[in-house]
């Protein structure tokens, strides 16, 4: 396989550094990039020793795990590769006393087995390397623990929500430098502070009952820039791969149903009663996602409230509401006319909801479309003939969910995706958006986001926006102004 010529510049420039961070756009091969390096590295590093004693362990998404595989043996067709089964962990700890050259492990692997910290490793390699961005979250620190002569780590944002983010991969892959969180934060992030009482912080003039911090941005990018210059790379395809065709965004707007906008203004109704009752409290962030993500299902379809028994992990019982999905959906009438009218094209489809794109199969089932589901649910042994359906035009329409179809795989079958909501996190929404436009596309890619009028689909694309020009200006790249530039 020949490396492209931008491919070759990383290879080339990162040989002999012992710690790399790659931060390509995503769909410019990160995977083959690292593969190439270990190789490189493998053929002038070796310095006497055999190659079986140069284990590399390849830390990736449970979801492209196979993916990892199939690289490896595109590029070195002999190596030897000890790939993790989930359900027994304890195979693959036996087989690192054993003479493999790769051990492909999932995150969730990282922290469940300390015998990773003990193996002599010759090369780490972090696919996703944005999951260490918590510092505290004990796969960060069981990762850190992990001793090897080479790391190298691969994401398209590896500051995945927030300036902050990007300490903890840093300090991973040179800890001697990058000590310290808080002198990093300080640093680095603009920070506005509301006191209690009446706030006198630039735009606020609200009454807090405790005072909060708030990231508005970054700061001293430059010198971050140049800092991180000897060990970091990051391109963009517009820029290495000039063959790749464009992507470009529109939006089509729906009106909900009666019965839809009935149950959903109630909603609405009692969020603000919500918001009113904490007006005066900074309240965590996940506890406001927690609740819009609530008002963003009922904007998918017609909604309704269950009250469900789960059992925690100390055995006791909990009730809890959950929100249940079910026809009407203007917005799935919206995506189905698309691809009614469109019959000779195919089409990829993302939800953050499982629930949605279990009604979309119901729907293509009746209307007779060939279709493929990619979501939490479905078997790891499956979702390798999944994409290979869709990549072989057996089937016309792929619908997944953002967080299990939206990272590692290659979706380039379609030039059409299709979005009936979006996450919150930016990074996710571009991630997913890239399993169409990347290397192999032939064709202009079309995103088009299926947004509700009148609901919180709207604001959720302005803060959408904001966020992700905060890691454009961190990761390097010039801030654009279209909305759609930032979802």
């Amino acid at each position: 396989m020949k490396l492209y010529p931008f491919q070759k510049e990383m290879v080339d420039k990162f040989e002999n550094v012992p710690s790399v961070l790659c931060g390509d756009e995503m769909g410019l091969g990160k995977t083959v990039q690292a593969i190439a390096l270990d190789l490189r590295r493998r053929t002038t590093q070796l310095n006497g020793y055999k190659q079986t004693d140069c284990k590399t362990l390849i830390i990736a998404p449970l979801t492209v795990l196979s993916s990892w595989v199939d690289h490896i043996q595109l590029l070195w067709p002999g190596a030897r590769i000890a790939v993790i089964d989930p359900k027994n962990r304890q195979d693959f700890v036996n087989k690192l006393r054993q003479p493999y050259h790769y051990y492909i492990v999932h995150w969730q692997g990282v922290r469940l087995m300390p015998e990773l910290q003990s193996a002599p490793w010759w090369h780490v390699i972090a696919d996703e390397v944005h999951k260490a961005k918590n510092r505290k979250a004990q796969w960060t620190q069981e990762l850190k623990k992990i001793k090897t002569s080479y790391k190298t780590g691969l994401s398209g944002t590896p500051a995945d929500n927030a300036p902050q983010d990007l300490w903890s991969v840093l300090n991973w892959l040179y800890p001697r430098i990058w000590t310290s969180y808080w002198s990093f934060t300080r640093y680095f992030v603009k920070i506005k502070v509301h006191n209690t009482g009446s706030c006198m912080a630039e735009g606020c003039g609200a009454y807090h009952k405790r005072g909060y911090r708030q990231i508005i941005g970054v700061a001293h990018v430059d010198e971050l820039h140049q800092a991180i210059a000897p060990y970091y790379i990051r391109r963009l395809k517009e820029d290495v791969v000039k063959e790749l065709p464009d992507k470009y965004y529109s939006t089509v707007t729906v009106d909900l149903q009666p019965k839809q906008r009935r149950i959903y203004n109630q909603m609405r109704s009692d969020m603000l009663a919500w918001v009113g009752q904490h007006e005066h409290e900074p309240i965590a962030a996940p506890v406001i996602v927690a609740q819009l993500t609530r008002l963003k299902q009922f904007a998918l379809s017609y909604a309704s409230l269950e009250t469900v028994t789960v059992r925690k992990r100390d055995g006791t019982a909990q009730k809890v509401q959950r929100v249940r999905l079910s026809e009407p959906s203007t917005k799935l009438d919206a995506v189905m006319e698309i691809i009614e009218d469109n019959p000779d094209e195919s089409f990829v489809v993302f939800s953050e909801s499982k629930q949605i794109i279990g009604l979309l199969a119901t729907r293509l089932d009746r209307a007779s479309i060939s279709h493929v589901l990619l979501t939490g649910d479905t078997p790891q042994a499956d979702r390798g003939r999944i994409i290979d359906e869709f990549q072989s035009k057996n089937v016309r329409v792929f619908a997944g969910t953002i967080a299990a179809g939206g990272i590692g795989i290659t979706l380039t079958a379609a030039s059409t995706g299709l979005f009936l909501d979006r996450a919150w996190n930016p990074s996710s929404n571009r991630q997913a958006e890239d399993r169409l436009h990347r290397i192999g596309q032939k064709n202009a890619v079309h995103i088009i986001d299926i947004v509700a009028r009148d609901t919180v689909d709207g604001g959720r694309l302005q803060q959408l926006k904001m966020k992700w020009s905060w890691l454009r200006t961190l990761l390097g790249d010039k801030v654009e102004e279209e909305v759609h530039a930032a979802v």
